[in-house]
């Protein structure tokens, strides 16, 4: 057990008291969403696990710890059900949850009454005791599980993150509000606090003697409930993408054979009538100028061009650019401005598509054709 810290626990009480209100703010905002309740379980699945942390160290320097076994807020395996089903949630639209599903959070209801049974009583206290008590060993098959579980819904919600990003540049040009990379973050931290959490409290038991959870429990619990709080108030924020048509099947690959008409008829179109100009271009818009299927057009891009939607629409865009800024009537733009003539409508989109496809920024290519021009300037004068 760490040494308490009023300061470190008062911080996590503060975090965790918000993470709650953000919670309930969820739940009660207006078109309420399927998105929201996860989240909101999310946030207080979490919550309680910081309340938790805080409570004990209370009461452990009150010597009464026996009074919190009777009263142990932690529910370990609702927190990977939650983060799987909001993350579902927000990338499908057409995802509704079922009975079926609600089996995921069965787990939730035996670990709530574990924590009312002598086993836990017992086997955690058995933790502190030479020998350790019997039923040591069920509690901590216990929080190994929970651990487990929230490792394995962290990397399947991550999968799935993944696959609806690359579904998103099959369909379309622009990924501004739909990508959500911000969700990224928070979920490989959930993953690896676990993992870290285990390995270091095994290196420390068992060679360290316990000497160094006062210096990694409460400061590791500060972060866990700042980040909770955060993904809670960027999650209020965007609570839905603005996409429809995904579903989280895996799609099935195509065999079909390259069609080169329709691409050398794309070819010409994006020459001629330059629709990646339009900031929202899609692959259904497209599929409308070309008249034909969106999946014909998906697969011939694929195919023909080796690149995704995304990758083949800002090519045009790059080219558009690369175009603009060596002509002296644009000198008065910034180059933000010609990105967005050229049909980004983001900054950190714009940079990211052209350091990929170009290895410089968009200001190191600029300067790069000013050094080029004045150098031709100085050998001719």
């Amino acid at each position: 057990m760490s040494s308490p810290n009023p300061i470190l626990t008062t911080i996590i009480f503060v975090f965790a008291l918000q993470a709650i209100v953000l919670g309930v703010l969820l739940l009660t905002k207006r078109a309420r969403k399927q998105s929201n309740i996860f989240l909101s379980l999310l946030i207080f699945f979490f919550a309680l696990m910081a309340l938790n942390i805080a409570v004990v160290n209370v009461l452990w320097s009150r010597d009464m710890m026996d009074i919190f076994r009777y009263v142990q807020l932690e529910l370990l395996f609702g927190i990977g059900p939650a983060l799987y089903f909001y993350t579902k949630s927000v990338t499908c639209k057409a995802f509704t949850f079922s009975k079926k599903d609600a089996l995921h959070f069965v787990p939730v209801a035996l670990e709530f009454i574990f924590y009312r049974t002598a086993f836990y009583r017992l086997g955690a206290d058995g933790l502190y005791q030479t020998p350790a008590h019997p039923y040591t060993k069920i509690y901590l098959v216990e929080q190994w599980l929970g651990s487990l579980s929230i490792v394995i819904y962290a990397i399947i919600s991550l999968r799935l993150l993944f696959r609806y990003q690359s579904w998103l540049k099959q369909h379309y040009s622009n990924l501004e509000n739909k990508s959500l990379r911000w969700l990224q973050l928070p979920i490989i931290i959930y993953a690896l606090f676990w993992i870290g959490w285990n390995f270091f409290g095994e290196v420390d038991k068992y060679f360290f003697d316990k000497s160094l959870k006062e210096y990694f429990i409460l400061p590791t619990f500060v972060g866990l409930a700042a980040v909770t709080c955060w993904i809670g108030f960027k999650g209020y924020l965007k609570t839905q993408t603005e996409t429809s048509g995904y579903a989280s099947q895996k799609p099935k690959p195509s065999s079909d054979d390259p069609n080169p008409e329709l691409a050398k008829k794309l070819t010409a179109l994006m020459d001629k009538e330059r629709p990646y100009l339009y900031p929202e271009l899609d692959l259904n818009r497209l599929a409308e100028l070309l008249e034909a299927n969106p999946k014909q057009v998906s697969h011939t891009i694929n195919r023909s061009f080796s690149k995704n939607f995304y990758e083949y629409v800002n090519s045009y865009r790059i080219e558009a650019f690369k175009q603009s800024v060596t002509e002296p009537e644009n000198k008065k733009l910034t180059l933000l401005g010609l990105a967005f003539e050229c049909g980004f409508n983001s900054k950190s989109t714009f940079n990211d598509v052209f350091k990929k496809a170009t290895g410089k920024t968009p200001s190191q290519y600029a300067k790069q054709l000013k050094n080029k021009s004045e150098k031709k300037q100085s050998v001719v004068s």
